[in-house]
């Protein structure tokens, strides 16, 4: 594949974001790469995030679909009280924007090949309803995945989700965002 058209990259954000508000869990990491990256960085002030989740803080951060594995085990299962139940969401996806990654790692591709990669921008604005407090929250961010083809088919190399209320109105997971 040698171009992603802006439709074509939003209906892989838009498939991504119907996953999670579906729960499809088993979908929703398909979507990601071996090696992918998830990273949700916190803010250093008012106006600039943190830039190396090894050396500053983080929201969140994965580094390998094993962890999001991981992650999505947890608020699946019955040991996290937080997230029993399982809020409902809703991900509102716009302003889809879709660049040549030229400048990102070789993300998904083996030793000596190179990869078709795509930097795209979005907003998002997820609706949270709280089944135990009868209540909705919002949570506005920017999304920057990284696709790339991975054996014929899109993949997420990277994904940075940078919040826009970064004061946290309610638990605070990969579903939330």
């Amino acid at each position: 594949m040698t171009e992603l058209s802006t439709d074509a990259a939003a209906a892989f954000v838009y498939a991504e974001a119907l996953c999670l508000d579906e729960q499809r869990w088993q979908d929703w990491l398909a979507l990601y790469a071996d090696d992918a990256v998830y990273w949700i960085p916190s803010w250093k002030d008012d106006h600039a995030t943190t830039e190396d989740p090894a050396t500053e803080v983080s929201f969140m951060y994965a580094a390998g679909r094993g962890r999001l594995e991981e992650r999505v085990k947890r608020a699946s299962g019955t040991k996290s009280i937080a997230s029993m139940p399982l809020p409902r969401t809703l991900h509102c996806i716009s302003n889809v924007i879709v660049t040549p990654a030229v400048d990102a790692p070789e993300a998904g591709a083996a030793a000596g090949e190179s990869a078709s990669r795509w930097r795209v921008q979005s907003n998002c604005v997820t609706q949270i309803y709280d089944l135990r407090r009868d209540g909705l929250k919002a949570m506005a961010c920017r999304y920057e995945h990284l696709l790339a083809e991975v054996d014929g088919a899109l993949r997420i190399a990277r994904k940075k989700i940078v919040l826009i209320n970064d004061n946290v109105p309610t638990v605070l997971d990969f579903y939330c965002v």
